[in-house]
C-alpha cells in the first residue's frame, strides 16, 4: 500500500493489487478541511484509474448533515463516474459518528449513487473486494 496524500486528518492510500483507493480518517477536521480531502481523494481515484474506495472512519469526527448530504451529491456521482464500482466503508468506533454514516447511507441510498457496505476492520472491507 502506497500513501499518496497525507494531512493532520486523514490519510489517502493506493492499493494496486486490488485497484483500490483507501481514505483513513484520523480525527477532527473543519468543513473546508474535509471537502478539500475529499476532493483530492477524487483527484486521486482518477488518477490512479480506480474502481474500488474504501473508507475508514473508524477514527473519524462527527460531521454535519450538509457535510454527507454535499458528498451524496458531489463526490460520490463523481467518483461512480470515474469507473468505482465498490464503495467499502469502516464502521466508526463512535455512536455518534455512526450517526452520520448512517445519514451518508440513507442519502446515498436515495440517490441511488452507490451501494455502500459496511465492515467492522479495514482487513474485512479489503477482503471483501
Amino acid at each position: 500500500m502506497e500513501t499518496l496524500y497525507s494531512t493532520r486528518f486523514v490519510d489517502v492510500a493506493y492499493m494496486p493489487e486490488k485497484s483500490c483507493l483507501i481514505q483513513t480518517w484520523k480525527g477532527f477536521c473543519t468543513s473546508e478541511d474535509f471537502r478539500a480531502a475529499q476532493k483530492k481523494t477524487v483527484e486521486l481515484f482518477v488518477e490512479k484509474r480506480c474502481k474500488n474506495f474504501i473508507s475508514d472512519t473508524t477514527n473519524a469526527s462527527l460531521l454535519k448533515k450538509e457535510e454527507t448530504d454535499w458528498v451524496s451529491e458531489v463526490i460520490t456521482p463523481q467518483l461512480v463516474k470515474a469507473g468505482m464500482v465498490r464503495l467499502n466503508m469502516v464502521l466508526p468506533a463512535s455512536a455518534f459518528t455512526k450517526m452520520t454514516l448512517m445519514n451518508l447511507e440513507k442519502a446515498e441510498g436515495a440517490s441511488g449513487n452507490a451501494d455502500i457496505k459496511m465492515f467492522g476492520s479495514l482487513e474485512s472491507a479489503l477482503a471483501e473486494i
